[in-house]
């Protein structure tokens, strides 16, 4: 019987803060990682859904995230790529992007666990990085300088340099379980 792992995940948080459903599925892909879900939320003022993918290499580097996102008003699209040590967001280079690591969807947990599986930290660890953080509904990507610590077996505490902070459970792939009081799964 293949392993958990081997086989994928499937998991759906719930937004305690703002009204958001999440799913999300993971699989093995040839190359490493796909991470594909879908959201409906509400945030601010304005209702959306939105379906993501991101595909990340056997070692949990980023390769590519892509998004599109509905309302009323319209389809967004959205194309952050990372070729050749370059980002790429919708075909063109973004040298201010130049220090990420990862990519940070702002309306979902699903991209924390990108840097928890990659750097494997020991507890009490930190590790500081920088994301190209996807901002919603608006789908601004700008970059966010962040770190996690390692807690316990299965918890970590993430920090942004905007001074926000929240503790993330994780399960044992690492797909976080509980994000502060803001994201929970549904089980």
């Amino acid at each position: 019987m293949p392993s958990k792992e081997a086989a994928g995940r499937e998991i759906v948080w719930s937004g305690t803060k703002a009204p958001s459903l999440d799913y999300c599925c993971v699989k093995r892909d040839k190359g490493g990682w796909c991470f594909s879900g879908m959201i409906v939320a509400k945030f601010q003022t304005d209702p959306f859904g939105a379906q993501y993918e991101i595909l990340v290499d056997k070692m949990f580097k980023t390769q590519q995230l892509t998004v599109e996102k509905i309302n009323t008003k319209k389809t967004t699209f959205l194309k952050i790529e990372f070729r050749d040590d370059v980002w790429i967001v919708d075909g063109k280079k973004r040298i201010d992007l130049r220090e990420c690591t990862d990519v940070d969807i702002e309306a979902s947990p699903v991209t924390n666990t990108i840097p928890i599986r990659r750097t494997s930290l020991g507890m009490e660890e930190r590790v500081d990085l920088t994301a190209a953080w996807v901002r919603f509904p608006s789908l601004v990507v700008e970059p966010l300088k962040q770190s996690y610590q390692r807690l316990g077996a299965r918890k970590y505490l993430y920090r942004s340099a905007s001074g926000f902070t929240a503790e993330l459970d994780t399960d044992d792939f690492g797909l976080v379980t509980r994000y502060d009081d803001i994201w929970k799964e549904i089980r």
